[in-house]
């Protein structure tokens, strides 16, 4: 799939989330990323926290927050922007799109320019 000039990369099908709101996924070529369903919506945002090398999809969500397993770091998944210390460095999210009950997101991430 692509969508105008830019190409889309293929995460897997949307049943991948029945029973969670969170899932893991690791695409060939990419860095980890952190699937999300809040209220009938899908994000994706980078699993890696931006303050130590921890796996977000061993956190909690709460709401559109992703709290860090590790340091208890914590982000908005929408804009990926740090919501307290220690993080300070935004989380990179990406423009998620289904097609077909399958979810795509661009090659270009939208890298939350908040930072706190």
């Amino acid at each position: 799939m692509t969508t105008g000039t830019s190409a889309a990369c293929h995460l897997g099908p949307i049943d991948l989330l029945d029973g969670r709101d969170m899932v893991r996924v690791t695409p060939h070529g990419w860095p980890p990323l952190l699937i999300y369903r809040v209220d009938g919506e899908i994000y994706v945002t980078a699993d890696t926290c931006t303050h130590a090398t921890a796996s977000l999809s061993e956190g909690e969500l709460e709401g559109h927050t992703i709290v860090c397993p590790v340091h208890w770091a914590e982000f908005d998944i929408r804009t990926g922007r740090p919501l307290c210390f220690p993080a300070t460095q935004a989380l990179a999210t990406y423009a998620v799109s289904v097609d077909d009950g399958q979810i795509y997101v661009r090659t270009t991430d939208r890298k939350g320019s908040d930072e706190l």
